[in-house]
């Protein structure tokens, strides 16, 4: 599969260069070449006798291909170094970035040693062909169906957590997606991510509009072994953006495998004129805990195993954001998510400087506390220092 899709990019290299010489263009006309270049340590402090640090070389390239006015291939390519004691103290660390969850395998590994470890994957790699009223996309992709900032019930296709930080683009998926615009503000879409049989694709409708100043959407369709419905909505009051957004699923067999669980959240957000964003979220999970799990390793679980149908391992959870500039290239913020039952606080401090339009550099903290016995704890504190470089 990684040998055809070099293939299939040289195809995409080859017309390009044949378009350009009937056109007589310039390759810049023809390609849009663009990615970042970040360097960024973490310490992990688990208490005052496990002290974990450990380095990330991030880079990230973006390649565009105007093919003519109406069809486009685009290729991205994430890829990643990792050294340091948290890469030395975990063997399998190759083996488990190596793990591609669509239908066709781009994620390889390049470099594997107990010192060192790259990681490298295509998490876009599709054709787009727009006219005036209608777009189709195939190939690996980015869906997002979702209108919260913090939780997206509605995105079936990739759901993602707010707290993976350093990756802003976040996963794409193997998939077909086609919107036909009715008018300016009103779109019919369908989506598909096929797999070996029904209970492992997810293919839905959604229908967007626009209602007196107020954005409305509907979806349906099969998300795995469950039918799905969902609706989402985002309006204004006295200045405030509002947001609800609601999935319920229900299996279509056996509910003794799969339980039916509704998916809901809720958010306000608000911008003064001095530039202070302010965003609280709510989040309501009915196949979520209520009582406290005692797993240490909780905050990883829900980096990791996370869906549109269980986005946080609580019944409850609560988001709050807060960021403005103390300068133009001065930039603070503050976040925080609780999970109600499992008491488990996670709070974000972080600050940036733009040193130019190219270079920035970020200080970010993670501060995880836990109550246990009715005594509250910092279980893990995680220190984050990046820079990076954009082109």
């Amino acid at each position: 599969m990684k040998n055809i899709l070099f293939f299939l990019i040289t195809i995409v290299f080859t017309l390009s260069i044949k378009a350009q010489d009937e056109v007589e263009s310039k390759w810049k006309d023809k390609i849009n070449f663009s990615g970042y270049l970040r360097y960024m340590n973490s310490l992990s402090v688990i208490d005052s006798d496990s002290t974990l640090s450990d380095n990330l070389i991030h880079n990230r390239l973006r390649i565009k291909v105007n093919l003519n006015s109406r069809f486009d291939a685009v290729v991205e390519i994430r890829n990643r170094g990792f050294f340091g004691q948290a890469t030395r103290s975990n063997p399998n660390l190759g083996k488990f970035l190596n793990n591609d969850t669509g239908e066709l395998d781009l994620s390889f590994v390049p470099y594997d040693r107990r010192k060192f470890v790259i990681h490298s994957i295509f998490d876009r790699a599709y054709m787009k062909y727009a006219s005036d009223k209608w777009e189709l996309r195939l190939g690996r992709q980015r869906i997002n169906w979702g209108v919260n900032l913090a939780w997206n019930p509605n995105d079936l296709f990739n759901a993602y957590s707010l707290i993976d930080f350093d990756y802003q683009e976040r996963l794409g998926v193997d998939a077909l997606r086609f919107q036909y615009y009715t008018d300016e503000m009103s779109t019919i879409e369908f989506s598909a991510k096929p797999g070996k049989n029904l209970d492992q694709s997810v293919f839905a409708g959604l229908w967007k509009f626009n209602l007196n100043g107020s954005d409305f959407q509907f979806l349906a369709g099969n998300y795995y072994e469950d039918i799905v419905f969902g609706f989402g909505m985002a309006t204004n009051y006295n200045n405030a953006g509002i947001t609800l957004e609601s999935t319920y699923f229900n299996p279509k067999t056996n509910k003794n495998i799969s339980n039916d669980a509704l998916s809901t959240s809720f958010s306000v957000d608000y911008s003064t004129k001095s530039g202070i964003y302010f965003n609280t979220s709510f989040l309501y999970n009915s196949l979520g805990t209520t009582v406290n799990s005692s797993d240490d390793n909780l905050f990883g679980s829900f980096l990791m195993d996370i869906s549109a149908k269980r986005l946080m391992p609580s019944k409850f959870t609560y988001f709050s954001q807060l960021t403005g500039n103390f300068t133009p290239a001065l930039n603070g913020s503050l976040t925080a998510f609780y999970m109600k039952g499992e008491e488990m606080l996670l709070i974000m401090p972080s600050i940036s400087y733009e040193f130019k339009d190219s270079i920035d550099s970020m200080l970010l903290t993670q501060l995880i506390y836990n109550q246990i016995d009715k005594n509250i704890r910092l279980m893990r504190v995680g220190i984050f220092i990046r820079f990076a470089y954009n082109f």
